[in-house]
């Protein structure tokens, strides 16, 4: 079986940005090393992408520009580039990661398509860093997101938040498949270090870091060391953030730390004593994933699909989004009660095991081909 699989593939393993990147690498290195599957990746990008073909991840993967006029030409210059991809290619069948532009341009190929949802693109967009970031993104959403969620035939939803939030509009078959882990996460040797807080993801105002910074602030003896770790799409906003943090008088407890590489971010989660996710959006955030395998506790906002994730005093600490003293009591227990983060490590790491191991999740995606491509053969 040939898989055209189209995502935001990263340059290296060593350094990978962006949950959604983490999902689709993980979930390639599993479907790579299966009997029986040739894997292509197609990796979108922007202006300047080199167009070839690289093997840097282990399997081939083809460069394809977006070009800085690509939602406004409604990707016409794309979607001829990947009518040429699959001709030369001949998949038997398309792996979409997401309702953008991965999604819109498998679904208006002539090949049997599956779309993997990944993120709420129209919920994301009211997050944006900028005007003009914020208008780019629900235009692309509006273009991009209702042709995938009304066309699409077959879709993975990596959270039942995802068929809960489009309801009629989604007319697919679904597939309920979580996504995949590495196994690098679940060996992690824990050695956690009291009081010290790791956030990880995207230096954005939608991931409600300012929140955190408000809550250590309001109870300074909640946290020895606060580690933010993630790109910052928006230097005005990383400026505002760091402003906030002088202004607690503890500007020594925080580290930013910019985007890790994969071997660091594994050490930072060996190390703290809890990770949180204050965010004001989300759909299944990997890192949250990530800390169960590891046997991280996590505090996070009870938004979009975390609850899914997280069951609140079982698996982990859920929180109203935006209740900063709501935040600094949780980071309070967490700091008092050794035995709370015992609890909530094992229980995460078991749910883990049993749902989001590499090998379990390629398996069920590769079930999902398979009943696919069935329904695309004639009778």
């Amino acid at each position: 079986m040939r898989v055209l699989m189209l995502g935001p593939f990263p340059r290296s393993l060593s350094q990978i940005d962006g949950g959604v990147a983490a999902a689709t690498t993980y979930l390639c290195q599993s479907l790579a090393v299966l009997p029986g599957i040739e894997l292509i990746g197609i990796r979108l990008g922007g202006r300047g992408v080199t167009q070839g073909i690289t093997e840097d991840l282990g399997w081939p993967v083809v460069n394809c520009e977006l070009g800085r006029f690509a939602v406004s030409t409604m990707f016409s210059l794309q979607r001829r580039r990947f009518s040429e991809l699959v001709r030369y290619f001949r998949p038997d069948i398309v792996h979409a990661q997401g309702t953008d532009a991965s999604g819109y341009l498998a679904v208006r190929s002539d090949c049997p398509t599956i779309v993997t949802v990944h993120g709420i693109l129209t919920e994301c967009a009211k997050f944006g860093t900028k005007p003009i970031g914020r208008w780019r993104e629900k235009v692309q959403a509006r273009i991009t997101e209702r042709l995938v969620v009304e066309r699409a035939k077959h879709v993975i939803a990596i959270s039942p938040y995802v068929t809960d939030y489009y309801r009629n509009r989604l007319r697919a078959h679904i597939y309920d498949v979580p996504n995949a882990i590495a196994s690098t996460y679940f060996e992690v040797p824990r050695q956690p270090e009291i009081g010290r807080v790791l956030f990880a993801g995207r230096v954005s105002p939608g991931k409600g870091i300012a929140d955190l910074v408000q809550a250590i602030r309001l109870r300074p003896e909640s946290a020895k060391q606060v580690v933010i770790a993630g790109k910052s799409p928006d230097a005005d906003f990383e400026r505002q953030l760091r402003t906030a943090v002088m202004n607690t008088g503890l500007a020594d407890r925080f580290h930013f730390a910019g985007l890790m590489p994969e071997e660091a971010l594994l050490r930072e989660f060996a190390r703290a004593s809890v990770l949180v996710l204050p965010s004001y959006q989300e759909t299944a955030p990997m890192v949250i994933q990530q800390a169960m395998a590891a046997g991280l506790p996590v505090i996070a906002s009870r938004v979009g699909g975390i609850p899914n994730l997280i069951e609140h005093n079982v698996s982990g600490l859920l929180f109203e989004p935006g209740s900063v003293e709501e935040l600094a009591h949780l980071l309070m227990r967490v700091q008092n009660e050794p035995e709370l983060s015992v609890r909530l490590s094992g229980a995460a790491r078991q749910i883990a095991a049993e749902k989001f191991s590499c090998d379990l999740v390629a398996r069920a995606t590769l079930s999902a081909y398979q009943k696919v491509l069935d329904g695309a053969r004639p009778p």
